[in-house]
């Protein structure tokens, strides 16, 4: 599906597009670009065309922002390295850091 967002990064790791949103605490979270039914964050653009991102559960239904919609956080759907499945002879090696 090609995103509406023309202007959006890609991810460093699969080179899909993503969006950054913040979260209520400040932190930036990568969504996909397109709202997606099963999402389980709810994101909208506020005025000054930043995104903004809560989580579903934390949401009670009659206080939803009119125009929050469901998104997928970018780390479910990534398809970079560190999410490819490995053959079953293969063990991964992860570097301590």
């Amino acid at each position: 599906m090609a995103s509406r967002h023309r202007r959006a990064p890609a991810c460093r790791a699969c080179g899909q597009p993503v969006i950054f949103a913040l979260t209520e605490s400040g932190a930036r979270q990568p969504l996909d670009p397109d709202p997606n039914p099963k999402g389980n964050v709810l994101a909208f653009q506020d005025a000054l065309g930043a995104w903004r991102v809560r989580s579903l559960a934390s949401v009670e239904p009659a206080s939803r922002h009119p125009l929050e919609k469901p998104y997928m956080p970018h780390f479910a759907t990534c398809k970079g390295p560190a999410q490819q499945e490995l053959p079953a002879n293969v063990t991964p090696i992860r570097r301590n850091r």
